[in-house]
């Protein structure tokens, strides 16, 4: 598995909560005690707006044109991917596999109806035939029922209260102590460890 931090997407509107730097350091120490996990950092050495369709083409152009990929991502963005950069073109790159966060209502309520109506003719059930096929499929599956999101990571963490459990160890660790996510009120300046 292949974890690949946003760089500087187009459509967000606003600056990440941290710099890419600190982000892509905070996912290297999560991941770095799994040897299935590898970290790419393309996104954010790419200058300017990023898009999936450019790291989806690069990623297919190395591995071939018959090897099967599938991008994972949640509910809540893939709802919204009608929105992306040459969006139909996606399909041909890579299949989809589309977690359901436990606290997704708009999941609950509507279920693949939350989806653009374009994508229906594309999910499939059948993980056999996503990886028969190297691109074009989406598949949902339902993830461990935590209701843990970044968006409340961050929160938490601003407000001094405790996110051991919710993230690794590690991670925890480099959040407090490069005090992120503190209000400007709160933020003070950290020591160079290299002077």
């Amino acid at each position: 598995m292949i974890f690949l931090p946003a760089g500087l997407p187009y459509h967000r509107g606003r600056d990440a909560h941290a710099s890419a730097e600190q982000r892509l350091t905070m996912l290297k120490l999560a991941t770095s005690r799994d040897a299935r996990f590898d970290v790419d950092d393309r996104e954010l050495r790419r200058p300017g707006n990023t898009y999936s369709y450019d790291t989806l083409a690069e990623i297919r152009a190395e591995r071939g044109p018959q090897v099967p990929l599938v991008f994972l991502m949640g509910t809540d963005t893939f709802a919204k991917i009608d929105t992306w950069h040459r969006w139909t073109e996606l399909f041909d790159l890579a299949h989809f596999g589309v977690a359901i966060r436990a606290d997704d209502e708009q999941w609950f309520t509507k279920g693949p109806g939350a989806f653009p109506r374009e994508i229906w003719p594309r999910i499939t059930l059948s993980l056999r035939e996503l990886l028969s096929a190297p691109a074009g499929k989406v598949m949902t599956f339902r993830m461990t029922p935590l209701s843990i999101s970044s968006s409340a990571i961050r929160e938490i963490a601003s407000e001094g209260g405790s996110i051991r459990y919710l993230t690794p160890e590690p991670v925890v660790e480099y959040i407090r102590t490069h005090r992120l996510y503190q209000p400007a009120t709160q933020e003070t300046a950290v020591p160079d460890a290299t002077r």
